[in-house]
């Protein structure tokens, strides 16, 4: 253990990485959603699990937050956000 409190892990966090640990990792999980939409033929839903996301409806919102596209679209046209 590294004996940090949350917000004091928090703190540290976004000193050192330049955002927070909440919108990092979000990013990392939508890096991993895109490629698996480009490189697999998994259900979004199953995506969405592999992602860390217990509720696939979330994943969706989450991923057309930061996107600008659903899951399908961003799929379907694959040189979308490279």
């Amino acid at each position: 253990t590294i004996n940090l409190s949350p917000s004091h892990f928090s703190v540290v966090f976004g000193r050192e990485m330049g955002e927070s640990f909440k919108d990092y990792l979000i990013r990392l999980r939508m890096e991993r959603a895109k490629e698996l939409l480009r490189t697999t033929n998994l259900k979004c839903s199953e995506i969405a699990y592999l992602c860390g996301y217990n509720d696939p409806h979330y994943f969706s919102y989450v991923f057309i937050k930061n996107t600008g596209f659903p899951p399908q679209l961003f799929r379907q046209q694959p040189q979308i956000g490279k």
